[in-house]
C-alpha cells in the first residue's frame, strides 16, 4: 500500500522529516518522492530500531565493562598505597606475623616456671610466691605485647611490580 510521508510518519510516531532522513538510512522503503511502501517501510523500521537498540545494549554493555575495569584498577591501586603506607598488610604477612608471635609466647610462657622456680623454692608464703609469678608473668606477656611494623617491612612485591620486573628482564633493561 502507497502512502504518503506524513501517513507513514503517523504510523510510526514520528515525523515526516524523520522519514525522510530513514529513507536516506534505508530504514523506510521509498517508491518516489513523498510516497512510501507502508507494510515494507513498517518492517523495515522495526528491523532498524530492533538494530539500533542492540547496539545500544551492546555498547552500554562495553561502557559498563570500562567501567568496571576502571573501578577495579582504581580499586587496585588504593589497595596498593595503603600497603606501601602500612595500613593495609597481606594476608601471609599476617599469618606469618601472628605465627611468630604464637611461638614467642609459647616459649615465653613455657619459660616461666623454669625462671620462677629457683626464686619461689624457699618461699613458703603464697602471698610472695603469686607476685613473684605475677612479676614473670607480666614480664613476658609485656615483651610479647605490642605492633610492630618492622614485623611487616619486608612485603612480597605487588603483582604490577612483578610484571614490570618480567618484562623488564625479557626487554633487557
Amino acid at each position: 500500500m502507497e502512502v504518503a510521508a506524513d501517513v507513514l510518519a503517523n504510523c510510526l510516531g514520528i515525523t515526516p522529516r524523520r522519514v525522510q532522513l530513514l529513507a536516506k538510512q534505508g530504514a523506510v522503503v521509498k517508491l518516489r518522492r513523498g510516497v512510501y511502501d507502508l507494510e515494507k517501510s513498517v518492517q523495515s523500521y522495526i528491523t532498524y530500531k530492533l538494530e539500533s537498540l542492540e547496539e545500544s545494549q551492546e555498547q552500554k554493555s562495553l561502557d559498563e565493562i570500562r567501567a568496571d575495569h576502571e573501578r577495579w584498577k582504581m580499586r587496585k591501586t588504593q589497595l596498593a598505597v595503603q600497603l606501601l603506607e602500612g595500613k593495609l598488610h597481606r594476608a601471609e604477612d599476617v599469618e606469618r606475623v601472628w605465627s611468630q608471635s604464637a611461638a614467642a609466647v609459647r616459649s615465653r610462657l613455657l619459660g616461666i616456671p623454669v625462671k620462677a622456680a629457683p626464686q619461689v623454692a624457699g618461699m613458703e608464703d603464697a602471698g610472695e610466691i603469686q607476685q613473684v609469678l605475677q612479676r614473670e608473668v607480666a614480664e613476658a606477656l609485656n615483651e610479647i605485647a605490642g605492633y610492630d611494623p618492622a614485623d611487616f617491612a619486608d612485603p612480597l612485591p605487588l603483582e604490577d611490580e612483578e610484571e614490570e620486573d618480567d618484562s623488564q628482564e625479557e626487554s633487557g633493561i
